[in-house]
């Protein structure tokens, strides 16, 4: 609670958390608020500039761009909190038994993270999909592969934190299991540092997605995605500029805030630990 009252203190983290509910929502009823079909090509109204018709505006196929933005969200978001959870969940389970049990689990599952941490994320991602070829079963594999090592060895060292302190030495030398010990005395305390980590990776997680499909290999068309929608507009923006500005503006301020509020929370948390 102490927390909670430090973070809404701040104007800048409401307005956040206003704007990306409201996104949200806006998101998840897409089809209620969307005046037109995402996909819809009108080239005989292509280009059109932002009016009460067309809030954004039409991109080069008569497309909405406000429907696309909505419906892209659905995309880029879901997808990216999608991620991030199979990527918690990896990480929770392998660093959850690698600080338990130690040993040699522990050294084969450092050498191997360390291994893929030292192996650029962007090269390996755009590896695994030219492999197996652009789709959302690839990027969801590819962004959780090179993303979930540094999960566990945060997970890991958080575990290890809590291993030597007294009330979690008693119980295992009371004969209690590691993963009661674990249940009860290490995950409630541990799931804090989880939250702030994975709230600041949701907006990296984002920002991976954007710019594989701006490349070309992660969403393809004619699927919204603001990514996409960026590599679109780039082909015109030296006669029509402005068409890059709903994506780019909405995707900087998902970002932007979705970082602001991940930093509010790790500050709060830090304050009231330190009280």
């Amino acid at each position: 609670m102490d927390v909670m009252k430090k973070i809404v203190k701040d104007r800048i983290v409401l307005v956040s958390i206003l704007f990306l509910s409201l996104l949200m929502l806006g998101i998840i009823f897409a089809n209620v608020l969307s005046p037109y079909d995402p996909n819809k090509q009108d080239i005989m109204n292509k280009l059109a500039h932002p009016s009460s018709e067309h809030f954004f505006g039409t991109d080069m196929l008569g497309r909405d761009i406000f429907s696309r933005i909505l419906y892209g969200g659905r995309v880029t978001l879901l997808l990216s909190f999608l991620i991030v959870f199979l990527i918690l969940l990896i990480g929770l389970i392998f660093g959850g038994i690698s600080g338990m049990f130690g040993g040699w689990i522990d050294a084969t599952m450092m050498r191997f993270c360390d291994l893929m941490l030292s192996l650029p994320n962007e090269m390996m991602s755009l590896c695994i999909i030219g492999i197996l070829g652009p789709s959302l079963l690839t990027i969801i594999l590819a962004l959780t592969l090179v993303r979930f090592p540094w999960y566990v060895k945060m997970i890991r060292t958080e575990v290890l934190n809590y291993k030597t302190k007294n009330y979690v030495v008693f119980s295992l030398s009371s004969g209690k299991s590691k993963g009661w010990v674990f249940k009860e005395h290490i995950f409630p305390p541990i799931i804090r540092a989880i939250i702030v980590y994975s709230t600041l990776d949701i907006s990296a997680v984002i920002m991976s997605i954007s710019a594989l499909s701006f490349l070309g290999v992660g969403i393809q068309p004619p699927t919204a995605e603001w990514g996409r929608m960026l590599n679109e507009s780039r082909e015109i923006a030296v006669v029509e500029p402005w068409q890059m500005i709903p994506a780019g503006i909405t995707l900087f301020l998902v970002i932007a805030m979705l970082n602001y509020i991940g930093d509010a929370v790790a500050e709060g948390i830090n304050e009231a630990n330190s009280e």
